[in-house]
């Protein structure tokens, strides 16, 4: 009896053993994610929160700094956002109107997607607002006194460099079935006429042959760079100044004027720097 006796105090002594043992296992693994989670609430949120603040402030700089264009044909604008920081930046903003240029460059108060740039002097002001892509900008009147005549600061101006994608029916010189009709006149001047026709106006046809008479011109440089188009349902007659090579050429589909100018060209001509005709 003695025997068995001692064999089952030994063994309750051994259970005990190993009961205290796994709650000190279990124990140690609580005490070590209390650690980590005070670890985790410390330290690394500090890291989180400051790589947060970075990767903001980073993106408010990328949102505004680097090169704008305007995309007007002949009144482009480029913007350049430099020294970026939560409460301002640094700009230059260059525009022109044909031959015609401005310049504006300062530092401006910035809050968020809004900023405002102020000279004293004269009373200028631009306003800035940034969207996705895209700055717009507002002048007042004073500001028309930092550029040459026909210039303006005012605009939407896109991210990037000046790409100007554009033809005479989206700049309002000619409706759709005319532009169709011209390119295949014109063929390979066509940008020619687009370049020289920015600044324009509707013209008599002196001739009676019942044709639209649109005449323009490069502010700026009027005489040197200029065109005229004269356009019904079935014939072009045109016009443009060449200043590469001094010359005026002439175009149209109609036999009967293939090689003398209508009179309402020919009046045109007379305001224009050069005197040499091509008949293309």
């Amino acid at each position: 009896m003695k025997w068995i006796m001692g064999v089952l105090v030994s063994l309750i002594v051994i259970g005990c053993g190993g009961f205290f043992f796994l709650q000190s296992d279990q124990s140690k693994e609580a005490v070590t994610e209390q650690i980590e989670g005070v670890e985790e609430s410390g330290e690394h949120k500090n890291l989180v929160d400051e790589q947060a603040l970075v990767q903001k402030s980073d993106h408010a700089e990328i949102e505004w700094i680097g090169e704008w264009a305007r995309n007007l044909l002949n009144y482009t604008g480029q913007l350049e956002i430099t020294n970026v920081t939560q409460s301002s930046f640094y700009f230059t903003l260059g525009v022109n109107a044909g031959a015609n240029v401005g310049m504006i460059e300062g530092e401006t108060d910035r809050d968020g997607e809004q900023a405002v740039w102020t000279d004293l002097e004269s009373g200028c002001e631009l306003s800035f607002q940034l969207s996705e892509n895209q700055i717009e900008i507002e002048q007042n009147d004073a500001c028309q006194h930092w550029g040459g005549a026909g210039t303006f600061f005012d605009g939407e101006y896109e991210k990037g460099e000046v790409a100007i994608e554009t033809d005479l029916v989206e700049q309002g010189v000619l409706e759709e079935p005319e532009d169709a009709l011209f390119r295949t006149v014109v063929g390979k001047h066509y940008d020619l006429y687009l370049q020289n026709i920015s600044s324009y106006s509707d013209q008599q046809d002196q001739d009676g042959l019942e044709t639209r008479v649109v005449s323009g011109f490069i502010r700026g440089i009027a005489p040197s760079n200029g065109g005229i188009i004269m356009v019904n349902q079935k014939y072009v007659y045109a016009a443009v100044t060449d200043s590469g090579n001094s010359v005026i050429l002439y175009h149209t589909n109609d036999p009967n004027d293939h090689q003398k100018l209508p009179k309402t060209i020919e009046d045109w001509k007379e305001g224009m720097l050069f005197d040499e005709v091509v008949f293309e």
